[in-house]
Parts: C-alpha cells; structure tokens; sequence
C-alpha cells in the first residue's frame, strides 16, 4: 500500500513534490488513486487558487481515498480557507509552491497525527483553544524531563509566539529553535505546536 502520494495536474507543483519525495507516486485526480493507500497515508491535493474548486477537491478526495492524513496545497493561502479546509477534513495546509524542506516537515507532522497551517492561523488557533484550558497541575511534572532552554522555547509556544519571535526573544536561530522543539515533541508526546501550547497552559507554565 501506499504512503504518500501527490494529487496534481500542476507540473510545478509536481517537481518540487518529487525532489521531497523522490519516487512517491503522482495521480491526476482522486479517482484515480481509489483502493491504492493505506490508511495512515499522507495524501497531498493540489487545490489551486479557487476556493470553491478546493472544497469539491477536498470532499472528492475523503470520500474516494478513504481516511487519510490530507495536506491542502494552495496557489494563494489564506488563513479563513485552511479554516474552511480543516473544517472538512485537511489536516495540513502550505503554500502549494512550498520548498522540499518545508514539504517533509509539513509531512513529519501530519504523519504524527499533527495540524500544519501557517504561523498566524497557529497563533490564532493557539490563542483561541488556550482560553478553554483547564490548569492541571499534574502535567507540570512532565516539564522536569526538558532543559531550560527547552523550557524556555515551550514556554514561547504556550503564548503563540512563532519560531521567528522565539527566536528573537532568546537570542537564537530558527533552526535551533526547530532543533529544541523536535527534541520537546519527543519528550512530552505532543504532535504538534497547537498540542504543545495547549500542554503548557494545562501545566500552568505558560
């Protein structure tokens, strides 16, 4: 079966797919990817610029794939459309011109069971789920196993700060600040920066 596929008539978008997952197959369309993934695939969809193409593309592609891990690729994101496309079903979303790097993290993540939008919709997600929080003291000893430096960048993502302000705030890169968070993920068990912040408020520590 397979993992991770790509749905694109975008030949662009094809190419820089391809130098992230060299070898992983191409489909023209969801029908003709029917039966072929597992169920814990990531399934990347091409949608364009027109939102209303999007929406039929994303229900086309649940309903004839199956369940599936599904990343939005977009011609021009917008935060209220990968709202709308969560709503159905996304579970990741990216600019659909995005760098083979970035692709294999938005994969890492969704594959994690994980949400990939862009920072300022994670900030407003962060910011909005973190105010139904309820504080449980109990999770604040899962903090001892992180460093301080750890702590202190989990801290950040608790109040929806982005890897660039992170990294402004601490003196550090962004690639650190990527380096801590993968080595916070792991150490917590959260999937993702949303399931941090909100992990962080529950343990009062942000």
């Amino acid at each position: 079966m397979i993992h991770s596929i790509l749905i694109s008539t975008d030949t662009e978008v094809r190419q820089r797919w391809e130098k992230a997952f060299p070898g992983a197959p191409v489909y023209l369309s969801p029908a003709a990817v029917s039966g072929r993934v597992a169920p814990d695939a990531v399934v990347w969809l091409y949608v364009g610029a027109d939102h209303e193409t999007a929406r039929k593309l994303v229900a086309e592609t649940l309903a004839t794939v199956g369940p599936c891990s599904l990343v939005a690729l977009s011609d021009i994101p917008s935060d209220d459309q990968a709202l709308e496309l969560m709503e159905r079903g996304v579970a990741g979303y990216c600019h659909a011109y995005a760098g083979p790097a970035m692709l294999q993290q938005v994969s890492t993540v969704v594959t994690n069971q994980g949400l990939w939008v862009g920072p300022a919709l994670m900030q407003r997600l962060i910011r909005a789920a973190g105010a139904n929080v309820v504080v449980d003291p109990s999770t604040s000893k899962a903090l001892e196993t992180l460093s301080g430096r750890e702590l202190e960048v989990a801290r950040q993502v608790g109040t929806g700060s982005s890897n660039k302000e992170i990294a402004r705030a601490l003196s550090i890169t962004e690639r650190t600040v990527k380096a801590h968070l993968s080595a916070i993920f792991s150490k917590l068990g959260v999937r993702d920066r949303l399931h941090l912040a909100l992990f962080m408020r529950s343990a009062g520590a942000a």
